[in-house]
């Protein structure tokens, strides 16, 4: 019967791209409750999303709504109208209270009043959420990428070697939310689809779902293609760096059926980052798109993404291996696709579950030079899965459970030869693996009394591919609002487990269970068990400006980092028995004051990471570590620095922006820190043409102005170091029509 019960729940579930809940109450200067008050939903650029009213209590509400920009109108006869504007989080409930003020005889007054959240009174964690208007906003080269987002908008993230971020003490290629599906693979070098998405880069899941390594891409398709009415944009950017990008997208209605596309071609000469200052073998091209259907009918609603890429790549170079003629080349290759269904069986009661699949291939092309040492290498990965969520609201408090399965198998195959190189042995591997994962959740969103809310809530969390682990994580958040000060104390708890890459684990766990070394058989690739605590308080110091300040500290079991072999940008992960990272947020943003024409936003963090001996599993690289022996990881950063300034002004849309990154170097594991950095990009653009609604923008930018080429990273003394981009010249046309 429970197997019964939960096919029930698949089949007959819905759901939409990672949508929330929004409750309020409207009343007066007094405090008393205002009923039958006209409440519309705007949705930024997308128009009207729902209309209501309010209750005898004044209390309105609006189920399955999608995150994004949305503006909350409300009238009621005998009060001034009132627009609050606000920018709703995935999966995160919003409980918004709305004060009207009564009209009166003779009094001059603007008869509408606007306002704006410059901070969440019931955000308990913390996190940083980029609306599709502010990626439309932002320079080519800041929204290029999901890896250019999070450095420059989440705070305390660094580049790490081969691509990698850093953030709060995890390395780990950036996994992401696509329409409420979490997928373990990396997209990284296919570059994962932006536009048209809201983009929530979080540090600790909100409020209640899985973490992998510090951070996630939170992808939401920009609500129903349909709100598009016919429109699109074709894009051209062009750069030094043999850098060259052609995309476009469309999107409209044709009957109930809306429909979006998405297309886009690029190339570029800077295409990982390369082992010398200069680039060298590193020229990469790749295709991209997504198609998304979306429709409802009644209380059902429906939506059907698909999107695919592929990537052809050269492995860059040291100055010596292209003296070799050393040419080795990589194929990637990804297809995704994603089955919504909805329906609202009131507006108390909304059930949502998705069908999803995934299937990726990556294929190492083998130089053809007879001396540097010799990779071949292909992996192919294929995730199928359903998962369901049902929310319920009951008596003020907000109550979801949900079960995510899903079904993978890995299959690896390598052949390594070092030709002399004593540092590399012979691999000769083929090896398929079935697994897969399960977790079930409940929780609860509520407000115990005025002005205090909590996240409360049970996860348990089954992984079976190499090994297998399980465990049931208590979560709970806290937040305090100071009405009158509008400032929010907030604290949470969440005890996590992150399951180890899919990337290369088989063959790393190979590794670990046969290396010719006795000492560097350490076993497979484990999951990663910590306890995270946070605890920041939020302030509005203006309307539209706010200033977050957040303090973490994490300890857990088998944590992560990853280990190249030789120089064949394999990196592959290993384990460390024991870590602990402590750090210091600090972030000042300031949105979109009108009057000066100005966006701003400041970021700082100070942080520390240990990793303590032995290495625990997966492939141990250099001489293991003694038991309870420390080390500080090729990816610490002490201080950390983001600074973006954006200045529009209504003379043809001119805009003009200055981003700059701060780092203090990262460490060579038990070896020095790296220099410090500091580099900026500026750009700037205007509307060449303007017949609404075709418009032509023209763009310019430059990134690392000073030229900067500074190391990144450096993961031991027998890796080759990673050096950052030169300075690039380009720019772009922008037709949207």
């Amino acid at each position: 019967r429970i197997v019964l019960l939960l096919l029930t729940w698949i089949l007959f579930a819905a759901s939409s791209a990672a949508q929330t809940v929004i409750e309020g109450a409207v009343h007066d200067a007094a405090g008393q409750a205002i009923a039958k008050a006209t409440v519309v939903l705007q949705r930024e650029g997308a128009g009207e999303v729902g209309r209501t009213a309010t209750d005898p209590k004044g209390i309105f509400r609006f189920s399955a709504v999608d995150s994004g920009a949305y503006t909350l109108s409300t009238s009621a006869a005998g009060f001034y109208d009132s627009n609050y504007n606000f920018v709703a989080r995935a999966r995160q409930p919003l409980n918004i209270t709305i004060a009207l003020t009564p009209k009166v005889a003779l009094q001059q007054r603007v008869e509408v009043e606007s306002s704006y959240r410059s901070i969440d009174p019931e955000k308990t964690g913390s996190s940083q959420t980029i609306t599709r208007q502010e990626l439309e906003h932002l320079p080519d080269t800041a929204a290029e990428n999901t890896s250019s987002l999070v450095s420059n908008f989440m705070p305390g993230a660094s580049q790490s070697h081969d691509n990698f971020i850093n953030v709060r003490g995890n390395e780990f290629s950036l996994h992401e939310f696509i329409n409420s599906v979490s997928f373990l693979d990396n997209t990284q070098p296919t570059r994962a689809v932006t536009q048209f998405y809201d983009v929530a880069c979080e540090q600790t899941d909100s409020p209640f779902y899985r973490v992998y390594g510090g951070t996630q891409d939170n992808n939401t398709l920009g609500g129903p293609a349909r709100t598009m009415s016919g429109h699109g944009d074709i894009n051209y950017r062009g750069a030094t760096l043999d850098s060259h990008d052609l995309n476009g997208d469309f999107g409209g209605q044709a009957g109930k059926l809306g429909y979006y596309f998405f297309a886009d071609g690029f190339t570029s000469g800077r295409y990982l980052d390369p082992p010398e200052p200069e680039e060298l073998h590193d020229f990469g091209k790749g295709l991209r798109g997504a198609a998304q259907f979306d429709g409802q009918h009644g209380r059902d609603t429906f939506k059907l993404l698909l999107m695919g890429s592929g990537a052809d790549f050269q492995q860059p170079n040291l100055s010596e291996d292209q003296d070799a003629g050393r040419d080795a080349d990589r194929h990637l290759r990804q297809q995704t696709a994603i089955l919504s269904w909805g329906h609202q069986f009131s507006e108390d009661t909304v059930l949502s579950s998705s069908l999803y699949q995934r299937l990726g291939s990556d294929h190492i092309l083998p130089t053809s030079d007879p001396e540097t040492p010799l990779s071949i290498g292909s992996r192919s990965t294929l995730s199928v899965g359903v998962k369901s969520d049902l929310i319920h609201l009951w008596h003020g408090h907000v109550l979801k459970a949900g079960v995510d399965l899903t079904r993978l198998r890995e299959l690896e195959s390598f052949f390594i030869d070092g030709r002399g190189d004593p540092d590399v042995y012979p691999i000769d591997f083929r090896e398929g693996l079935r697994g897969g994962q399960a977790g079930m959740y409940v929780q609860d969103h509520f407000s115990p009394f005025r002005n205090f809310v909590v996240d409360a809530g049970l996860r348990y969390d089954y992984f079976d591919l190499i090994d297998t682990q399980a465990q049931v994580s208590p979560r709970v958040g806290l937040a305090y609002h100071f009405a009158r000060t509008r400032t929010v104390l907030r604290a949470a708890y969440n005890r996590l487990m992150s399951p180890p890459p899919i990337e290369y684990s088989l063959l790393a766990s190979f590794i670990g269970n046969n290396a010719p070394d006795p000492d560097q058989r350490v076993g497979n690739v484990r999951a990663y068990t910590q306890n995270y605590f946070e605890a920041g308080i939020a302030q509005e110091l203006a309307p539209q400006v706010s200033m977050e300040i957040t303090a973490w500290t994490h300890a857990g079991h088998n944590s992560f980092e990853n280990h190249e072999i030789s120089i064949s940008r394999l990196f592959l992960p290993l384990n460390f028995h024991t870590a602990r990272a402590n750090g210091l947020d600090f972030v000042l943003n300031a949105r979109n004051l009108e009057r000066l024409g100005v966006t701003g936003r400041l970021q700082y963090t100070a942080q520390r990471t240990f990793f303590y001996g032995p290495v625990s599993g997966g492939f141990a690289g250099d001489e293991p570590l003694e038991p309870g022996e420390r080390i500080m990881p090729a990816f610490d950063q002490t201080h950390t620095g983001t600074a973006a300034v954006f200045y529009r002004h209504p003379w043809r849309n001119w805009w003009s922006s200055a981003m700059m990154r701060y780092g203090s170097g990262t460490v060579v594991e038990r070896g020095p820190r790296l220099p410090q950095h500091l580099t900026a990009d500026l750009g700037s653009g205007f509307t060449l043409w303007n017949a609404e609604p075709r418009r032509l923008d023209l763009e310019f930018d430059v990134t690392n102005v000073s030229d900067s080429r500074y190391k990144i990273a450096k993961e031991s003394e027998e890796i080759p170091i990673q050096f950052a981009p030169s300075r690039t010249v380009g720019g772009s046309l922008k037709f949207h029509f």
